[in-house]
């Protein structure tokens, strides 16, 4: 196969025009100038294809069920409303999910997964990427044990039903028992948990204060006091490692992000969650610049509605403008595709490059790639070419 359009994204976000790719075998053989004046994609560009970082296809049904709320409120609110659904309606939308992933180009995702219907839907959907099955030890009825072990069997029957890695991995900062958090610290496999998405968890983690506190009070958990930021609270779990992807991280300070990098963990932005729950705007470019994998992600159309990972990158964008440290179109581009397949580890390399085999994706070709972001929509995407 080979691919001549009229710009292709290479390592770095850097845009060439020019360029056919060669590929054989489902990888790319050559990279070279166009030898032949006939082409099939005038008026396309070339790039990786786009990977979803952090989604929760799980929740496609609840888009524009639940309120405009802030984020606790709303929390609450989806904790009501997600054990009253019936298994088939879930399913369903587990599914129409996955095929909006792949209608806005993205070809992996890292999704988290509770109910069984993640597996069945990337499967249909023909994505790669990696399920990560939550374990919330916070407010169930069984032991802590009991509860680690049912996420197990649940990893364990999703991977029957999918050549995708599965992992256990802990809910969030305050969902789930420290010495949880220690075992998934100590383990070598993938994990993803969701960490500093408001304030809310420093107050708890610093103070023993506030909303969290309240609702370990209300339902009768008893917690030590350790007197650090969540983010730190993790670190002394062991979980801030290579190998983690930390979801959110709005509520970090520098002192946050040096640990974050220094320990070698990645994280997910979920820009427009993030701003439809009045979360604090992440400091992203802080990040980038000290050298921290950064993935974009769509979260739940429960929060941000449509799939849309153009608009996630627009979102990305003017959350960046916000706290006065812009990031540019390159840095978003990287985030959802290059870095975004990093930060959930697959065992690929998501780049253009001579010996690699990243799936492909042509859009209409719109201009530079600020302009592919201003102007992008899903209605850009031709091809989704898988390798």
């Amino acid at each position: 196969m080979i691919i001549r359009p009229d710009a292709v994204v290479l390592p770095g976000g850097k845009m060439q025009s020019g360029l056919e790719i060669c590929i054989e075998d489902s990888r790319i053989a050559e990279i070279r100038p166009w030898r032949s004046a006939e082409r099939n994609e005038i008026g396309l560009l070339l790039t990786p294809a786009f990977v979803n970082a952090h989604s929760h296809f799980e929740y496609y049904d609840l888009m524009g069920r639940i309120p405009d709320l802030d984020y606790w409120r709303w929390i609450r609110e989806l904790t009501r409303i997600k054990p009253s659904r019936e298994m088939e309606t879930v399913q369903q939308g587990a599914l129409d999910c996955a095929f909006a992933n792949a209608a806005t180009g993205i070809a992996a995702v890292g999704e988290w997964s509770d109910w069984p219907v993640s597996a069945v839907a990337m499967t249909a959907a023909r994505l790669d990427g990696r399920i990560f099955q939550e374990i919330i030890t916070l407010n169930e009825s069984d032991s802590e044990e009991e509860k680690v072990a049912a996420c197990v069997v649940k990893a364990m029957q999703a991977s029957r039903t999918t050549n995708l890695p599965v992992h256990p991995t802990p809910h969030a900062t305050y969902t789930t028992s420290f010495s949880v958090l220690q075992e998934s610290g100590c383990s070598s496999q993938p994990q993803s948990i969701h960490a500093c998405e408001t304030e809310h968890e420093n107050q708890f983690f610093l103070h023993g204060e506030g909303v969290i506190a309240d609702l370990y009070h209300e339902m009768g958990i008893e917690f030590e006091l350790l007197g650090v930021r969540a983010l730190e609270f993790l670190d002394l779990a062991g979980v801030v490692r290579k190998g983690t992807q930390l979801v959110h991280c709005c509520a970090v300070d520098a002192d946050d992000i040096e640990i974050i990098a220094t320990r070698g963990a990645a994280v997910a932005h979920c820009p427009r969650s993030n701003r439809a729950l009045g979360c604090p705007p992440a400091p992203i470019a802080q990040m980038i610049r000290a050298g921290i994998t950064v993935g974009l992600g769509t979260d739940s159309a429960a929060s941000s509605g449509a799939v849309d990972m153009f608009a996630e990158m627009r979102a990305a964008l003017a959350t960046s403008a916000l706290v006065d440290d812009p990031l540019s179109a390159e840095d978003v581009w990287m985030m959802a595709t290059e870095d975004a397949a990093a930060s959930i580890f697959l065992d690929r390399e998501w780049r253009i490059e001579v010996g690699e085999s990243p799936d492909l994706l042509l859009l209409r070709h719109h201009g530079g790639l600020g302009e592919q972001i201003a102007r992008g929509s899903p209605n850009d995407v031709v091809d989704l070419i898988r390798l």
